[in-house]
Order: C-alpha cells, then sequence, then structure tokens
C-alpha cells in the first residue's frame, strides 16, 4: 500500500475526478505516473489541504497519539518506556553509590548491611508475568558475611493453559522443581508477602536488594506479583549486584590505599559470572542438595554472591575471612595472598581459581585434602603417573613427593630470611626498590639451588629444571603456582599488594 502522504490523498482525488470524466483505471499503480507530473507542477498552497488530510488521518489512526508501530503501539509511548527504563536505572545505580559512600564516610562500611535476593520460576505467561516457584534472601555484611537467610518455596496455583510444556522445560534445565498443582511450599501470597517484610524492613523502609543484572526484570516481575497489595505502600527497588561489588571494590581499595586499581562494573560482572563458587556443597537447600543440582539453587546462588564480594574485598579492609560466612568451610584461608592483573583476569586465570584468595572451591570443593599441595607444584617433566600420591601409589612417587616437600621447605625457609630484610627496607624504599629487592631474592634463592644442585645433585634429576628457578605467581591463600615470567607487581606499597611469594 503507497504510504498515506499528501501525494496519496491528491492521487485518490484525482482518480475520482478523471473518472467522473470517463476515464478508466485499473489501479492506482497506473493513476501514480500521470498523477505525479501533475503534483510536481502544484505549489505549496495547491498542495496544503492534501497534507492536512495525511496528518489528520495519522492523528485519527493513532488516537491522537503520533506515528505507530505494525501493530498499533503508539511510538511515541515506545520512545517514552524507553527514557523511563534509562531514568531508572541512572536512578537506581545512584542509589547504590550513595548508600555506599555513606557508609564509607561514616567508617561504617564494614558493618553495612545488604541484602541479596535471587527466585527461580516455573514459567512467563503470556501477560509478561514470571510465576514463582523459588524465593531466596541473604542478609550479608563485609564483617559478619552471610548473617542470615531467608529461603521459602512458592506454589502459584495452576499453570495457565498452554504453558505446560515451557514449565516442564525450563524446570528440567533449571531447577528441577515438580510443577503444580503437585508443586511444593507456600501457596498464599499474603503469607510470602508477611515473611518477607518481616525480614527486610527496616524501620518501615524496603532496602535495595540485589541481583544478578540479567534477573533484574525477572525478580520485579516476581515480587510485584506476590507483593500486588501492597505496592502502593512500599517502593521496590531492585539493583544490579555488579554494580554494588564495584562500588564496594572501590571504596575498600580507597580504605588503605589513596587510588583504586579496580577498572570497571563490567570486570565485576565478569567476575559474577565466572562464579568460581558454582559448584560449593552444603550451602543451598536440602531439596537440591538432595538433587545434587547447587547451580540452580536461589539460596546457593545468593551465598555465592557474598563469597564472591567477601573474596574481592575483605582482605583489603583487614577482615578475617570467617569460613562459612565469607568463603566456604572448606576453603583455604591462610592470608598469604598476591594480587592478580586485572589486564590478564578475563582471558588467562585459573578457572578453578577465585580472583583474590584463589581458593580451590569450584567444581575440586575440597582443595585442603589429599596431597593437592605437591601435586599442584610438580614440574612437567615429573610425568602425568606423579600428579597425585595416594596410599597405592609407587615407591617412586612417594619418594619423589617426599622431595618435592623438602625442596620447598628449604626453598620457603630461603625466601623467608629475605622477606625479614626487605619488610625492614619497604618503609623507607621507594616501589622500585621493593621491586629490585624481591627479584634479587629470587634470584638468590635460585642460585642456592643451583650450587645445591652442583655440590650434591637435586631430587629433581640432572635434566629436570628446579622449581626455585621459575619465578612464583602468588595464586592467593597457600597456592603457589608456577608461571613464566615473574608477574608485574601492580601497586606496591598499598596494603595486600607487596606481600611474600609461598
Amino acid at each position: 500500500m503507497p504510504k498515506k502522504n499528501g501525494f496519496f490523498y491528491f492521487m485518490l482525488d484525482y482518480k475520482k475526478r478523471e473518472e467522473a470524466k470517463g476515464r478508466k483505471f485499473s489501479g492506482l499503480d497506473q493513476v501514480a505516473p500521470i498523477a505525479g507530473e501533475v503534483w510536481k507542477k502544484m505549489n505549496a498552497q495547491q498542495r496544503e489541504p492534501y497534507n492536512v488530510q495525511a496528518k489528520q488521518d495519522v492523528l485519527n489512526t493513532s488516537g491522537g497519539k503520533g506515528k505507530i508501530t505494525n501493530i498499533g503501539i503508539p511510538i511515541s509511548e515506545i520512545t517514552q518506556e524507553k527514557r523511563d527504563r534509562e531514568s531508572k536505572a541512572e536512578r537506581l545505580k545512584k542509589l547504590v553509590s550513595t548508600l555506599v559512600m555513606n557508609a564509607a564516610s561514616k567508617n561504617v562500611l564494614e558493618k553495612q548491611e545488604f541484602y541479596f535476593i535471587s527466585m527461580a520460576y516455573f514459567c512467563r505467561t503470556n501477560t509478561g508475568v514470571h510465576l514463582p516457584a523459588e524465593l531466596a534472601v541473604v542478609r550479608y555484611s563485609l564483617e559478619g558475611g552471610v548473617k542470615d537467610k531467608l529461603h521459602m518455596f512458592i506454589n502459584p496455583g495452576r499453570l495457565p493453559i498452554g504453558m505446560a510444556y515451557d514449565a516442564q522445560r525450563h524446570a528440567e534445565e533449571d531447577h528441577q522443581l515438580p510443577l503444580p498443582p503437585n508443586a511444593m511450599g507456600v501457596s498464599d501470597y499474603g503469607d510470602v508477602a508477611m515473611r518477607l517484610f518481616s525480614f527486610l524492613l527496616q524501620n518501615d523502609d524496603m532496602p535495595l536488594l540485589f541481583t544478578d543484572e540479567t534477573d533484574v526484570p525477572r525478580v520485579e516481575s516476581m515480587l510485584e506479583h506476590i507483593l500486588s497489595d501492597h505496592l502502593s505502600e512500599i517502593e521496590l527497588r531492585i539493583c544490579p549486584l555488579a554494580e554494588l561489588f564495584f562500588r564496594l571494590k572501590q571504596n575498600v581499595e580507597l580504605y588503605m590505599m589513596d587510588q583504586t586499581t579496580f577498572p570497571s562494573v563490567y570486570i565485576a560482572q565478569q567476575i559474577i559470572t565466572k562464579d568460581v563458587y558454582d559448584y560449593t556443597k552444603g550451602i543451598s537447600c536440602d531439596y537440591h542438595e538432595e538433587k545434587d543440582n547447587v547451580l540452580y539453587c536461589p539460596l546457593s546462588r545468593c551465598i555465592r554472591w557474598a563469597y564472591i564480594i567477601s573474596d574481592n574485598c575483605c582482605q583489603d579492609m583487614g577482615i578475617e575471612p570467617i569460613p562459612g560466612k565469607h568463603v566456604p568451610l572448606n576453603a583455604n584461608t591462610n592470608p598469604t595472598a598476591c594480587t592478580y592483573d586485572l589486564s590478564s583476569f578475563v582471558s588467562a586465570h585459573d578457572d578453578r581459581d577465585s580472583f583474590v584468595s584463589g581458593s580451590n572451591v569450584s567444581r575440586f570443593t575440597n582443595p585442603l585434602t589429599g596431597d593437592s599441595y605437591a601435586s599442584s607444584q610438580l614440574p612437567a617433566s615429573a610425568g602425568r603417573g606423579a600428579k597425585r600420591f595416594g596410599p597405592g601409589g609407587s615407591s617412586r612417587a612417594n619418594s619423589s613427593s617426599s622431595a618435592v616437600r623438602s625442596h620447598f621447605e628449604s626453598v620457603e625457609e630461603s625466601i623467608n630470611t629475605n622477606s625479614s630484610l626487605e619488610s625492614s627496607s619497604l618503609e623507607s624504599s621507594s616501589q622500585s626498590d621493593d621491586k629490585t629487592e624481591l627479584h634479587e631474592s629470587l634470584k638468590r634463592s635460585a642460585a642456592w639451588e643451583s650450587n645445591s644442585s652442583m655440590a650434591g645433585g637435586s631430587a629433581w634429576g640432572p635434566e629436570t629444571k628446579s622449581p626455585a628457578s621459575s619465578s612464583f605467581r602468588g595464586a592467593g591463600r597457600g597456592r603457589g603456582q608456577l608461571l613464566e615470567e615473574f608477574p608485574p607487581l601492580a601497586g606496591v606499597g598499598g596494603r595486600g599488594r607487596a606481600r611474600r611469594f609461598l
């Protein structure tokens, strides 16, 4: 169909006048070339009636709201909705920033409480509402870690007609909960609201709720559905967790330094998405523990977010992590951490390491058992067969394990001696002196190892490169991994930046 502009209405008028004279047209496609020549010769005054008619027709079609989409929605409404969303997102960012900055300015940042929320759903209805299935909220602070938690299953009643397949498929891929009408949990939304209010309300004020950025619309939809009778009394503010993480990390770095090295909220989101605590046992609800589906449990997700933030922020404030509160119960909390270079986080970071602590808790959630220390330190030339030493291992493997430990104890003693000399000069030397001294200590360790090998041989064998001749990366809390090159010491002088390499 031709565009309904002024020329369109001129064609209709021209066709009508010509047909009154006896001329016949099979359609507007025959009228257009002839009417076009006449239209070109018309001045603005002659065209005005037709242009006015076109504008009036647009107003009548859209109900006076201007241009519309192909499904009849005024474009002005779509534009306004987009502006409202952008304005709301900026307002929430400002609220998060203000919350963190106020707590920091009052020196109570470590005591400030935050609320993490995660929800599972059965399906999304045709009206855009997500039917809730499970809800979890965690109260958290940097000082206390996970302080309290609320968890419940929700039965939304029968599924809408035609939604059973979508709900079944989503359940199989995600939470694995039984579907309505056999769903578990509370069926009265009023009861859910009361339990939620009693956990959240502070002086009759609803706090900011934080969830993963991709889940914000879904959580908002489900809470509005559950709390529909109370929305006139409260304001729901669901904020992206990455924004809180970014603001916290910046402020805790400033706690001991005069600058921040954490680059952006996008890095914060990547750390959350990476989720090094994803398969941690013992932090999900009983149902998902029994189903061995801890990854998709909302309670587990909230606690894992708390662990991620603790792992990245607590050391900067000198807060000792408490197993079960800040990190998993089986995490290695030995505070001998070294900072990673953020530029290598996205591409080269070990998938099993946490960003700061290096605790091996993702997929291998028992880092402190077995001979993982010795096996993780073996050089490549030690052979695959010597990577794990169990009760049934060969005598050669056991002797290699003993040699490994003996060797590292000697190296550690040498480095500790040199580190004590470094610590006395750190306060009076520049950052470049710190870095040079640390390099020199490792060179002396390498020289010591070389002399030992020449004097009486080495347990590593004559053709095997000693670990002491390689540079060490402080993989965090006791995991001294090996790299080909010595990593740059970013921000030497700030707390948590220049530490001994064990």
